[in-house]
C-alpha cells in the first residue's frame, strides 16, 4: 500500500519500514500526533525520532498482521500531516512553496526521509555491496601558500599552521579557522590558500575576515591569508554556502570561472560545477550584484532569488531557498527533480559512477532524505519508487528501468 504527499509539481515520498516491537500502534499514533501538533515534550520527541531512525536498519519484513496494523497507523499520520499543512497554508496565502517547507522540515527533523508507505518492498533488490558504500564526511586537503597539503581529514585538532601573521587551527568538529595574530602591512603581498573537498567530502572554513564558507563535494575555494587593496576576493569551483561578515568599507567578490558576485555583508549559495548546465546562485539574505563575464550579463537579487545563467543570459525566479541550501543542512532535498540532476548530487556525496541503462528522460521525482544514509539505505528508499531498479559493481551504480 503506498501513499504519495503531492504539492502541485511537488511529491514527498513516505518510506514505512516495520514496527518497532517496543512502540505499539496505540503508542505510536500518540506520539506522532503530538509531535505534529508540536506539543510533544523533548523525551517523547526523542522517542518518536528514535524509533523512525532504528526502522532505516532493519533487514527483513514483519510478518503480515503486523503491516496491516501499520498501514492504519501511516494512513492517521499520513492524514494528519496533510491536515497540518492544509491549516499553515490558510494561514499564509500566496506562499507556493509553503507545503514543500513544512513537509522538508518534518522530514528533515527526523531524518529518515522519503517516506513511501508500503509493505511490498524487496530488500532483495539491493546489491549488499551497497551497504559498504558510507555516506561522505569532513574530508579536505588544504594548500598553503608554498605548496604544503595538509589532509584535514587525517591532521591533529589544534593549530596545524603559521603563516604571515595568521593561526590555522582545525576544530574538533570539522571546520578549519583563521585567526589574524597581528597586523600586516596594507602595502604586504598576502599568500593564498586553498581548500578542496573530494567526491564524499565537505568542509567549513572561517576565512580571516570572519566570513564562513560551507563548501560541498568536489568543490575548491582559493583566498588570501590578508584581505588587502580594495576588496575581498575569493574563488569558488563547484558549489559552496557563504555568510559573509559585514564590512562596507570593502565588498565581498566571489568569482567563479564565469561570474563575479560582489556583496557587503549576506548569505547566498552558488552552485557552479564545471559539469552542470546551470550556473545558480540563491539569495537567502542581504543583497547580490552577480554578472557574468562572456556573454556580459547582470542580475541583481532579492532575498528568497534565484540567478540561473544557461549560457545566453540570466533567469531570475522566486524559489524556495531550503531547496538549495539542503545539503548544508545534512539532507537532500529535490522537488521536482530530473533523475540524472539528483543522481548526480548522489554520485558527488557518495563518490560512485553512475551508469544508466535504458532511457530515463521525463522522469521526475521529489522528497528529501538524510546525507548520513549510507548508500545501501538511500538506494532503497529510491528504488522503493517503483520507477527504476539499482545494480552495483563495485563503486558503480547501474540503473534500470
Amino acid at each position: 500500500m503506498k501513499f504519495k504527499i503531492s504539492f502541485g509539481g511537488y511529491t514527498s515520498f513516505w518510506v514505512h519500514t516495520p514496527n518497532h516491537k517496543q512502540l505499539k500502534k496505540a503508542e505510536l499514533t500518540s506520539l506522532t500526533e503530538k509531535y505534529i501538533a508540536g506539543t510533544a515534550s523533548g523525551e517523547e520527541r526523542l522517542k518518536l525520532e528514535s524509533w523512525y531512525n532504528d526502522q532505516l536498519n532493519e533487514n527483513t519484513l514483519a510478518d503480515e498482521k503486523q503491516f496491516d496494523e501499520e498501514d492504519q497507523v501511516g494512513e492517521k499520520i499520513f492524514n494528519k500531516i496533510n491536515q497540518q499543512i492544509a491549516q499553515q497554508e490558510k494561514k499564509r496565502p500566496g506562499r507556493h512553496f509553503y507545503r514543500i517547507a513544512v513537509a522538508a522540515s518534518l522530514i528533515a527533523v527526523l531524518g529518515f526521509g522519503w517516506f513511501i508507505l508500503s509493505k511490498r518492498t524487496d530488500l532483495k533488490k539491493i546489491n549488499k555491496s551497497a551497504s559498504l558504500i558510507k555516506p561522505g564526511g569532513n574530508k579536505a586537503i588544504l594548500t598553503l601558500a608554498d605548496g604544503t597539503k595538509i589532509n584535514l581529514d587525517q591532521a591533529l585538532n589544534g593549530t596545524i599552521a603559521r603563516q604571515e601573521g595568521i593561526q590555522i587551527t582545525k576544530t574538533a568538529d570539522g571546520q578549519l579557522l583563521y585567526t589574524i595574530l597581528e597586523n600586516k602591512s596594507s602595502s604586504a603581498k598576502p599568500g593564498f590558500n586553498t581548500i578542496s573537498t573530494p567526491a564524499g567530502g565537505e568542509y567549513q572554513v572561517t576565512l580571516p575576515d570572519g566570513t564562513k564558507v560551507w563548501l560541498n563535494a568536489l568543490s575548491s575555494l582559493k583566498y588570501p591569508t590578508t584581505f588587502t587593496g580594495k576588496y575581498r576576493m575569493v574563488e569558488l569551483t563547484g558549489e559552496g554556502y557563504f555568510e559573509v561578515a559585514k564590512n562596507k568599507n570593502k565588498p565581498f567578490k566571489l568569482k567563479t570561472s564565469k561570474q563575479e558576485i560582489s556583496v557587503l555583508g549576506t548569505h547566498f549559495n552558488v552552485s557552479a560545477y564545471a559539469d552542470d548546465a546551470e550556473i545558480k546562485t540563491t539569495l537567502v539574505e542581504g543583497g547580490v550584484a552577480v554578472k557574468n563575464f562572456n556573454p556580459k550579463a547582470t542580475g541583481l537579487l532579492k532575498p528568497g532569488q534565484q540567478a540561473v545563467f544557461q549560457g545566453t543570459g540570466f533567469k531570475v525566479s522566486n524559489v524556495d531557498v531550503e531547496e538549495y541550501i539542503a545539503w548544508k543542512n545534512g539532507f537532500f532535498m529535490f522537488n521536482n527533480e530530473g533523475i540524472k540532476e539528483a543522481m548526480q548530487k548522489l554520485s558527488r556525496w557518495y563518490n560512485v559512477d553512475i551508469e544508466y541503462v535504458g532511457d530515463f528522460d521525463g522522469i521526475y521525482f521529489g522528497g528529501s532524505f538524510s546525507k548520513h544514509n549510507n548508500l545501501q539505505e538511500t538506494l532503497k528508499i529510491l528504488e522503493s519508487t517503483d520507477k527504476f531498479k539499482f545494480k552495483i559493481e563495485g563503486r558503480r551504480i547501474k540503473i534500470l528501468k
